[in-house]
């Protein structure tokens, strides 16, 4: 197994023979790094370019700029338009392939009036064999992952990034909002600036470091990791307030989801699941597990694979012990239920 610094080596190789380069760069840890390490090797020949698109969070482009500023990079910013391409729109599973596609276009016309061979993107060596349709129109295109052929993975990638003082070498993975509409919902302007304010919220607010707001059309299903839930579901201040903000931005359905946060977690109703007695009425099906866990009284219906549960003021503050919510979940997960989305607004309101 190569260390560190062979895989450092390594990409050098690949990146100095190149000269002049255009990279994909989103301000994340993969294409910040990818970034830095091309500009350590070519000097004034690395070049960023950035999507200002309406499916990045508000904030995300001024902070993708500091890094380059930081480290004197050339920073261009392209115009894309995927919202306009019917194909992206409709929100099929390869939605990015049509959002990498509009990036690459524009990469291509910039490097062919700066005359440069080379366009790269941050893909790395984890990424490989995960479901993620922007690679191939990378591999179509010719643009070059040098992360990747590397064998640089993601905790290689972070270790590099604290090495060179990267203000995002911690920094959560961040996903483009698109991502929080499940496949075939629609991706709309509307939609995108509700998630964004959403999350902005989430982040500014409430201090939650890594969210994700999951847009079901009328319903919003907030995603946090295991100790943030706890806390939400323990402070009924924060939960109140949450719940008036998202009505407020025109959410029917305020709801928090008991699996917690999953990156990539809509790929999950791309999976089969097994029989689990779907033919039985949910009552049936549900009420027995509720009742094994005294989660009684409670109403709760069905969408696809997401259960809706809406539950007392004291009850959601029992679901803030870990192993109780783990539990249920686990015993809903059985009954074929990926998506356990707890209303904030309690049943005795």
């Amino acid at each position: 197994m190569l260390s560190l610094d062979e895989k450092l080596m390594h990409l050098e190789e690949i990146l100095r023979p190149m000269r002049q380069v255009l990279v994909g760069y989103s301000g994340g840890v993969d294409s910040a790094t990818l970034a830095v390490a091309a500009q350590r090797v070519l000097g004034e020949g690395a070049i960023c370019v950035t999507a200002d698109s309406e499916s990045y969070a508000t904030g995300e482009l001024e902070k993708a700029a500091e890094i380059t500023r930081e480290f004197g990079i050339r920073h261009e910013v392209v115009k894309t338009r995927e919202l306009d391409n019917p194909d992206y729109a409709k929100n099929a599973p390869n939605r990015c392939y049509y959002c990498k596609q509009e990036l690459f276009v524009h990469m291509e016309e910039l490097a062919s009036t700066l005359n440069i061979d080379y366009i790269l993107y941050g893909q790395n060596a984890d990424d490989i064999g995960d479901f993620r349709p922007g690679a191939a129109a990378a591999r179509e295109r010719g643009v070059h992952a040098p992360l990747a052929e590397a064998g640089l993975t993601k905790d290689d990638v972070r270790a590099l990034a604290k090495r060179w003082g990267l203000t995002v070498w911690d920094r959560p993975a961040m996903a483009c909002l698109s991502s929080r509409f499940p496949y075939g919902t629609p991706v709309t302007a509307e939609g995108l600036r509700q998630i964004d304010r959403a999350e902005h919220y989430l982040h500014e607010v409430c201090g939650f470091a890594q969210v994700r707001a999951r847009h079901h059309e009328t319903l919003s299903r907030i995603e946090l990791p295991a100790e943030d839930l706890t806390r939400l579901l323990g402070d009924p201040d924060v939960r109140r307030s949450l719940l008036e903000y998202l009505r407020e931005i025109g959410y029917l359905q305020a709801t928090v989801d008991l699996c917690g946060f999953r990156s990539g977690s809509m790929n999950e109703a791309l999976l089969s699941i097994a029989d689990s007695g779907a033919d039985e009425p949910l009552f049936a099906r549900v009420n027995p597990l509720l009742a094994a866990h005294s989660l009684l009284p409670a109403a709760y219906e069905q969408r696809d694979q997401m259960l809706i549960l809406r539950l007392p003021a004291a009850t959601i503050a029992r679901l803030a012990e870990v192993r109780l919510r783990s539990a249920l979940v686990a015993a809903l997960a059985d009954l074929g239920l990926r998506y356990i989305a707890l209303e904030l607004d309690p049943l005795d309101t």
